[in-house]
């Protein structure tokens, strides 16, 4: 995904409060096309965590620990884009990289299931 060569770009020059940014941003993208290709249009960030969390956590179609990531993820967004003085260090960062590209596979794989 186009987002996560843009994290990389980011975190490889020591900007990752935007990186953390751009993660949240691979992640959103991954759950609405989840849920666009099931019929469904969310028109907000927080309509398309619910209905993530309905239609596919609750239905146990992907593992919970997804959606306790993607809480976290989008606070660590929101933190990063308005809050002042935050600083993510380069371990944070690379964890917080991983842990998404995992989401995004997880994504990707129950999309090509279906």
């Amino acid at each position: 995904m186009q987002s996560l060569r843009e994290t990389r770009l980011l975190i490889d020059n020591a900007m990752n409060e935007t990186a953390t940014s751009r993660l949240y941003y691979a992640s959103f993208y991954a759950v609405n096309a989840l849920l666009v290709s099931n019929g469904y249009n969310p028109k907000t960030h927080s309509g398309a965590k619910s209905l993530f969390n309905k239609e596919f956590i609750l239905a146990h179609k992907i593992d919970s620990k997804f959606s306790d990531f993607y809480s976290f993820i989008m606070a660590k967004r929101f933190e990063a884009d308005y809050e002042d003085f935050v600083f993510i260090d380069e371990k944070n960062i690379e964890n917080l990289y991983e842990q998404t590209q995992a989401f995004v596979n997880a994504i990707l794989q129950l999309m090509n299931k279906a």
